[in-house]
């Protein structure tokens, strides 16, 4: 089958995607997409709860403060909201694409997405590659407080426009703000912890679908399945955990696909007005350089869980900070270096190359993780490394292409 050109798959792609429907039939690509309803696992950890309760250790702990010292303004209260109160992000879908006429497959390729991300749009080409090439149906799992996961209202540009001109008129030297990150960035700069609870209730949530996918409760899947990663930005990120944490076995023999992501997170810039605004960047890196430093005694509950006591969560301090935990980062990597490869692209500011080659090859490059490095010949960034312009459409396909190949040449 010939494959259509980048830009004219996305176009199709899109317009079919925007479609109610829980099962959309392309015959023209023979492929159909599937939305299949998930109920989180993992929402009894978030902000906002009376009290929490760890079952595995019987350990109690009391309410947290949920906002760190922003004012509730106006602007700012319709994200004045308990996480644990909001309910799309306890019920959500995930996306399956597969072949028109597959019968039950034994290995899927899930798909983990970038901060700040509220469409599926760009991410369906490259599905779609990754399907074509490898004969795998694709999986796109949306983390928490993503996607379909985040009330519509903190993506409506009249809603969010007032929070984001009153964060850069409160602070003068912050930079970046837009109706786009105003959401996320106020709501990380009020509770920094979110960063972790939000990634811990979507390693439960994933581990659990991973749960179902092995015992043949998927549709589409035998019993027995298991999964590869393919990860871009945070979510590669969130997929290095994944790996290194081992999800109660079931990635010990997953491979990860890593594209634009794989630093830690003191090495990441992502100061953007897609991603987060500049104060909320700061506000989080100084957090947990802070915590870091005092080995999390100022806050029980996150102490609790990145213990010991809690081996597999204990993965995300170690990708932190590039200098904290560097050992036991280094050793997982090592490891499982066999099962990791990363692309990295020479113009993104976000994810920088030298950084991902840093934190996966380590500093003596004694890791036996391959990075490539790659660069487009046409305008391009880190969230948009994929042009949508008519005139680069040649060079954008053959980029696009000899990505997704290397990804589905890996994983495959």
């Amino acid at each position: 089958m010939k494959h259509l050109p980048y830009l004219e798959l996305y176009n199709l792609l899109k317009h079919k995607f925007a479609s109610a429907e829980r099962e959309i039939n392309i015959p023209e690509l023979e492929v159909k997409i599937t939305r299949t309803k998930f109920r989180s696992a993992g929402a009894a950890v978030l902000p906002g709860m009376n009290k929490y309760h760890c079952t595995k250790h019987n350990k109690t702990f009391a309410a947290e403060t949920t906002y760190e010292g922003l004012p509730e303004t106006e602007e700012r209260s319709i994200l004045l909201v308990h996480d644990s109160e909001i309910s799309c992000n306890e019920e959500f879908d995930y996306i399956i694409i597969n072949n028109a006429r597959q019968s039950d497959s034994g290995k899927a390729i899930i798909l983990f997405h970038g901060l700040n991300e509220k469409k599926w749009d760009k991410y369906l080409p490259w599905a779609y590659r990754l399907l074509k090439n490898t004969g795998r149906p694709v999986i796109l799992f949306p983390l928490a407080f993503h996607m379909d996961r985040a009330p519509r209202d903190w993506s409506i540009a009249a809603n969010m426009n007032a929070a984001a001109k009153e964060r850069a008129f409160t602070n003068a030297l912050n930079s970046h703000t837009s109706f786009v990150n105003a959401a996320i960035s106020s709501r990380l700069e009020a509770n920094p912890q979110r960063f972790f609870w939000s990634g811990l209730q979507s390693y439960i949530d994933v581990t659990t679908f991973l749960h179902e996918l092995k015992r043949g409760r998927v549709k589409g899947f035998a019993k027995e399945s298991t999964a590869d990663i393919f990860g871009y930005s945070i979510g590669a990120y969130f997929g290095l955990i994944l790996i290194m944490a081992g999800a109660g076995g079931l990635t010990e023999s997953s491979k990860l696909f890593a594209f634009c992501g794989g630093a830690t997170l003191d090495r990441m810039y992502p100061i953007s007005k897609y991603i987060l605004d500049a104060h909320a960047a700061s506000a989080i890196s100084s957090y947990y350089l802070e915590l870091l430093n005092n080995d999390f005694k100022s806050t029980p509950r996150l102490d609790h869980y990145l213990s010991a006591e809690h081996p597999e969560e204990g993965y995300f301090k170690s990708m932190l900070l590039y200098h904290h935990y560097k050992e036991l980062r280094e050793s997982r990597l090592s490891g499982a270096a066999g099962r990791i490869r990363a692309v990295a692209l020479k113009q993104d500011s976000v994810v920088p190359p030298v950084e991902v080659m840093n934190t996966l090859q380590g500093e003596m490059r004694d890791i036996k993780i391959t990075v490539d490095i790659e660069d487009f010949p046409y305008p391009y960034s880190h969230v948009n490394p994929f042009s949508l312009a008519e005139k680069h459409s040649i060079e954008t396909n053959n980029a696009f292409v000899k990505i997704m190949d290397k990804a589905s040449e890996f994983l495959g």
